[in-house]
């Protein structure tokens, strides 16, 4: 009796080898649909850009190999995120995604804005209406920083082959936690303006 499991065997049947599926690539950069980017970003009054960066700058790293140290490049974004809008600009071109505003201008909008914006808080506290202009100025900024964000992210979706991002479209639980703690930032944020203006104009 022949041992079938003997790869000498003239009478056992041809085995055909099943190769293992392949692996899809790493995405480049951080897919998202732009309502819920825009959700996240208003709602968490622009703390959602921090973890745009690293998510941008992590995925990145992971599939090409450049863009170390996403946490620091994050939180330091006004130094690494004109680098980032390039690469994404770059990246972008090269997929034949056409058009878009660029990188160099998306980058002096976020850059100056943002500073602008953390000048304006940590100078706030300044006596009568200076200290209210200059908060609310801080407020205001968060516009342009959440367009200049808003067209990156328009050519990530579209290079990623998903221009409505609908693969990341859905809310999830993490997600609206973050929503409703940056719901009681808005109120307390709201809150103490309308405190500081009723103090200033009853002067």
């Amino acid at each position: 009796m022949s041992n079938s499991n003997n790869p000498l065997d003239p009478y056992q049947p041809p085995q055909a080898e099943i190769a293992p599926p392949p692996s899809s690539p790493a995405p480049l950069f951080y897919l998202v649909s732009p309502a819920k980017f825009s959700l996240l970003f208003w709602s968490t009054m622009g703390i959602y850009d921090v973890y745009w960066q690293y998510k941008n700058w992590a995925l990145y790293r992971e599939a090409r190999g450049g863009g170390g140290l996403p946490v620091l490049r994050a939180v330091f974004s006004i130094f690494f995120a004109p680098s980032l809008f390039h690469r994404i600009d770059r990246e972008a071109r090269a997929a034949g995604v056409p058009g878009g505003f660029q990188p160099s201008l998306l980058a002096v909008v976020y850059v100056l804005c943002t500073l602008f914006s953390s000048v304006g808080s940590n100078l706030m506290d300044q006596p009568g209406l200076p200290g209210l202009l200059l908060w609310l100025g801080s407020l205001v900024m968060l516009l342009p920083i959440w367009w200049a964000l808003g067209r990156c992210q328009q050519r990530v979706n579209a290079t990623l082959g998903d221009q409505d991002g609908v693969a990341n479209s859905r809310i999830t639980w993490a997600n609206g936690i973050w929503i409703g703690l940056g719901g009681l930032l808005w109120l307390s944020t709201l809150w103490s303006l309308a405190t500081w203006a009723r103090v200033l104009f009853m002067q």
